[in-house]
């Protein structure tokens, strides 16, 4: 696994063509076949060889990278301006020693970049781990980040596996991080919504929810949170909701009304909320 961990994260540019050099160099290699030990030497040679005879340069994903520690720092820059209690300062000087840091770093870009990835995605011995997988631990291996710009390719089937193994080990914490790996990549995610809603997990739920909102039909969602006719469940999700801001003030009212009429609330239960409202 510790290939097909190196390919995820250069792919994902967590790390540079330096550091996967230098992790590579590292690997134990007699817990590798004599085979697989040259596939692997062989490996070192190809990466070695594309970085001394490609140019580095930056494309467009590293100068976003760019512009938002920019940004950042620009932002910092105001907040030091201001009169901060100690706590905050502290803070501020540990985000802003961050961004300096992740300023510095180098990372791989145009045709260098794309060379290895090529070579990574490509190369059979990592390949062949990367299969053997089964669907708990590919499960594990996606969610150990809580997103990235290239997880596995996964068909709708593949997803749904991966969710029921996560289901039935009540990974809530994996399901939620799944989720937000395939956020914007034609993804159905009701398998994982209808899970919360049967643990009545408010906070995972406003978590799924805020993290993936473009990808849910939130009208439908609403009328199965609804459904339960759980009033306090109900209730912790509307006001958790409403807090970290996923439920507009329109919403909220189409949520008391839909109350209304499953008697959930009384008429004056609904107007106080209502009232609540900006």
């Amino acid at each position: 696994m510790d290939l097909v961990n190196l390919m995820y994260k250069y792919i994902n540019r967590f790390i540079n063509s330096d550091e996967l050099l230098e992790e590579l160099k590292k690997l134990e290699l007699n817990h590798y076949s004599k085979e697989e030990e040259q596939e692997i030497k062989q490996l070192i040679l190809d990466v070695q060889n594309i970085k001394n005879t490609t140019p580095n340069e930056i494309d467009d994903i590293e100068r976003k990278r760019l512009g938002n520690i920019e940004h950042f720092l620009g932002l910092i820059e105001q907040a030091e301006n201001t009169d901060l209690n100690d706590d905050l300062k502290k803070l501020v000087q540990k985000k802003k020693a961050q961004f300096l840091k992740d300023q510095n770093k180098v990372y791989d870009g145009g045709v260098l970049f794309q060379s290895i990835f090529d070579l990574l995605t490509n190369h059979d011995l990592i390949g062949r781990y990367a299969k053997a997988m089964n669907d708990l631990e590919l499960l594990e291996f996606i969610t150990q980040y809580i997103s990235v710009p290239m997880p596995p390719i996964l068909t709708q089937d593949k997803f749904n596996d991966l969710v029921r193994i996560g289901i039935k080990r009540d990974m809530r914490e994996d399901l939620w991080r799944l989720a937000f790996n395939y956020n914007h990549k034609e993804i159905d995610f009701t398998l994982i919504e209808d899970y919360f809603i049967l643990k009545r997990d408010d906070y995972y739920l406003t978590e799924l929810i805020s993290a993936v909102e473009e990808d849910l039909n939130e009208d439908k969602l609403i009328d199965k949170i609804i459904d339960t006719l759980d009033k306090d469940f109900i209730d912790q999700v509307v006001q958790t909701g409403y807090q970290i801001g996923i439920f507009s003030d329109e919403e909220i009212k189409e949520i008391i009304r839909k109350c209304l009429e499953k008697k959930l609330l009384t008429y004056e239960e609904g107007e106080k909320l209502t009232s609540k409202l900006n």
